[in-house]
């Protein structure tokens, strides 16, 4: 319906337009212009409308898609999620060790080095408290992709290797979990999972 009414009303413009311009060739020449443009633009959207509208024939022996059910559109269960991390010594990267449900996941180191020159002592006040706020400045960002969606209560994070420093979860989702730790993360194994 729609695109009919465009192209009757493109194709009369566009008659119109070329009316008035073998009628008055220089008084509306401006005028015949955006006329011609509006109407050839609303003929090529009624064109588009139809092309875009025709249903593709389906393969011989194709079976027409259904819609999903309500039931498949509701929101997914507990699926049990697990991803373990291996730190090594010198704040370097972890390694992943296992996982489960996992689609991907990062960690990003943020941290400030403070070196003294050389021949600088630390024993100023102002260069001690520099290298405190470097030593505090460490944090990571630890983010867990899940392979498939997951409704869950929270988010467990164990450490085995040392003391695990102020840890948070800032955001999960059925998709997505991220794990702010403020402070260096010693050598050990990280064990991050989901709860029903």
């Amino acid at each position: 319906m729609t695109e009919t009414t465009l192209g009757i009303a493109g194709l009369a413009l566009m008659m119109l337009s070329l009316l008035m311009l073998a009628l008055r060739p220089r008084r509306s020449r401006s005028l015949v212009v955006a006329g011609l443009t509006l109407g050839a633009g609303l003929l090529g959207v009624a064109v588009g409308l139809v092309v875009g509208d025709r249903r593709q024939p389906l393969p011989a022996g194709a079976a027409p898609m259904v819609a999903p059910q309500p039931a498949e559109l509701a929101s997914p269960g507990y699926v049990e999620s697990r991803l373990s991390l291996q730190f090594p010594i010198d704040d370097e990267y972890p390694t992943s060790s296992a996982a489960t449900n996992v689609f991907d996941w990062y960690a990003l180191r943020n941290s400030i080095n403070y070196v003294p020159a050389a021949g600088e002592k630390l024993d100023k006040p102002q260069n001690r408290l520099l290298k405190l706020l470097t030593d505090v400045s460490w944090s990571w960002l630890i983010v867990v992709v899940f392979d498939r969606p997951a409704q869950y209560s929270r988010i467990q994070v164990n450490f085995a290797g040392g003391q695990l420093p102020f840890y948070q979860v800032t955001r999960q989702t059925p998709r997505y979990a991220v794990i702010h730790v403020q402070g260096r993360i010693p050598a050990g194994q990280m064990d991050i999972a989901t709860s029903e």
